[in-house]
């Protein structure tokens, strides 16, 4: 019985291997660059591969900059700094930010907590802090509802005093030194936004959480180093940044905005400040745990990506204008998340169409090539990152990746479809108040 189910599969295993080579023993190698290439040539190498080879070198060799002198006399100064904490029907986790922001031990730190008309418990939550002279509290309790994230964060802008502001989410907690990190690379007076470095808090709660904590660690923690050394950060996420007051007052604050977070940044660009990112400013942030909560925050994102990078402030790629270097990095964005996007639902369909039947061969042949790849970054990733003896067990799930990544790309083009044909255009994310009086991109 043994014998003949080993020699059926070996009679298996050798007409899967005639098939091999019936079908591209005799290929051109336009063919060959058709099938295996284009999007890890113009895709996966130069956006994630190249950088962390480059990275992994200076970092070999120590040749990164060193400006840590400079940022400890400023911030010997202690400037004064408020942070922003706006939420809505955040009662299960606002306490514990505003615990967590109180340990960060900064002397005269102003928190000031917005919720922005919860239907929760979220405001007696919070009221303990503001009774014992801990935190400023406000409460939207306006006739037409909440006003949504950016109106909150502007309502608490108003009420801040500090030089420099900080803007977290109410389910987000800090290290120690977390705020230093933040505050010291604003020394350089260019400077009017510094980024924070996000983690995934709820690491082991699922697969889904485990692929974005991957994702996290090379989209932010590589990613940005890599933008950093040629001056290229975008962007600082909602959930983690600080700013120049002086620079959110010169770009009129935030916008009602499906990406609020990017579409500050973007203008902030365009007014001619740096952007930079704060590899050690650490802070654990909760992601969707299953495949329908991650979808539905990647269908806002993916829409939010296309509407503020491209319609609102597609203008930043006059280089003649803004600095060439902006107009480079959205270039690239718009390519690898919008362009390489639709090309490979076109590629699919060509393949469909003409050689079908090898595409299981592609998709194993690209598959082993993704896995090593994503396993030699998650390397370089990991010797940078502080948290590694916690998140090297990552390696784990590498084989996995590709296929989130995969999964991800269909819920992008579905986004963007979505997006081009303005359907369902005024996402839940804001309420119908500000939508009423946004503009329409």
């Amino acid at each position: 019985m043994l014998e003949s189910l080993a020699d059926r599969a070996a009679f298996l295993a050798q007409d899967v291997w005639n098939l091999f080579v019936q079908h591209f023993g005799h290929r051109e190698w336009w063919q060959w660059f058709l099938f295996f290439m284009p999007f890890y040539v113009f895709g996966e190498f130069p956006r994630y591969v190249l950088p962390a080879m480059v990275l992994g070198i200076r970092r070999a060799f120590r040749l990164d900059r060193d400006d840590e002198e400079a940022k400890r006399r400023f911030l010997e100064e202690r400037p004064a700094v408020s942070v922003l904490l706006v939420g809505y029907n955040e009662e299960a986790s606002v306490a514990n930010a505003i615990r967590s922001l109180l340990e960060l031990g900064w002397p005269g730190i102003e928190i000031i907590v917005v919720d922005d008309g919860s239907t929760d418990r979220m405001y007696e939550e919070a009221r303990p802090f503001a009774e014992a002279g801990k935190i400023k509290l406000f409460r939207n309790t306006a006739a037409t509802g909440r006003g949504g994230r950016p109106a909150a964060s502007n309502l608490a802008l108003h009420m801040a005093t500090g030089r420099f502001i900080l803007s977290v989410d109410a389910d987000t907690s800090f290290d120690r030194d977390a705020l230093e990190h933040m505050i010291g690379p604003f020394y350089d007076p260019r400077v009017g936004c510094v980024a924070g470095n996000l983690k995934v808090r709820n690491v082991r709660d699922s697969l889904w959480t485990r692929m974005q904590a991957m994702e996290y660690l090379l989209s932010i923690g590589l990613w940005k180093r890599w933008l950093n050394l040629l001056g290229m950060n975008m962007q600082a996420s909602g959930a983690f940044g600080a700013f120049r007051r002086e620079t959110l007052e010169a770009v009129g604050a935030w916008d009602s905005e499906l990406a609020e977070d990017a579409d500050l940044s973007l203008k902030i660009k365009k007014a001619g400040w740096k952007i930079v990112f704060a590899p050690r400013a650490i802070a654990l942030t909760s992601v969707p745990v299953s495949r329908t909560a991650f979808t539905a925050q990647r269908h806002r994102w993916d829409k939010g990506t296309l509407r503020t990078y491209i319609h609102k402030h597609g203008d930043i790629l006059r280089f003649w204008r803004y600095d060439w270097r902006n107009a480079f990095e959205v270039a690239m964005t718009y390519f690898f998340e919008v362009f390489m996007t639709f090309l490979y639902a076109i590629w699919l369909g060509i393949m469909l169409w003409n050689w079908a039947i090898l595409l299981p061969f592609i998709f194993a042949i690209t598959y082993v090539l993704y896995a090593g790849t994503t396993f030699m970054m998650m390397l370089v990733a990991l010797a940078a990152s502080e948290r590694r003896s916690r998140e090297r067990f990552l390696l784990l799930w590498v084989p996995l990746f590709a296929i989130y990544k995969g999964y991800s790309r269909w819920v992008r083009f579905f986004a963007l479809t979505l997006e081009y044909l303005r359907i369902n255009y005024e996402e839940y994310y804001l309420p119908a108040s500000a939508w009423r009086n946004a503009p329409k991109w």
